[in-house]
């Protein structure tokens, strides 16, 4: 990594590009990335390394990625909660009870009660369960669950770059 009169060299922090670093740069300076412009910190130790001098715009995104992270736990609860297209498992045991008083007479009674409950919930479990193993729901939190996961590793790394930024 040493390059003479150059001094060493070490990769941007944001765009990844090397930059060289004259050996009259002390720990602690400042340098600027010459293709991207971010500022960073020399870290002298058993090598050269960059790190970000100025963390505010880092901490500006760790806020906003938190904001993200929320926004997609709260739409990711509500996809787990909803009771989807299982709610037309009460209409249709509305319909069957109407069905039964309408078109075939039989009177109002507590059986005629259970029986459509009974299909109201074995319908509706029945859609929902369709709606979880090929539907939209399912889709749905895999999704979320997926952009979840990447918000969260967007986190882990912005927070290591912060503590790599303030450790001088």
């Amino acid at each position: 990594m040493a390059d003479g009169a150059a001094g060493t060299k070490a990769r941007c922090v944001s765009c990844r590009e090397e930059i060289a670093i004259p050996e009259q740069y002390a720990h602690g300076d400042h340098i600027a990335c010459g293709t991207c412009g971010t500022k960073h910190k020399v870290v002298r130790g058993d090598r050269v390394r960059l790190v970000m001098a100025d963390v505010t715009p880092l901490r500006d995104a760790l806020a906003q990625n938190q904001q993200t992270m929320n926004r997609i736990q709260a739409e990711l609860a509500h996809a787990r909660a909803s009771f989807g297209i299982g709610a037309n498992g009460l209409g249709i045991g509305v319909a069957f009870a109407v069905y039964q008083v309408g078109w075939k007479g039989e009177p109002l009674s507590m059986t005629l009660l259970w029986n459509a409950i009974g299909i109201a919930l074995v319908t509706g479990l029945l859609l929902e369960a369709a709606n979880w193993a090929f539907l939209a729901k399912r889709q749905a939190i895999t999704r979320l669950s997926e952009e979840l996961q990447e918000s969260q590793e967007e986190a882990r790394t912005l927070r290591q770059k912060i503590r790599d930024a303030t450790r001088l």
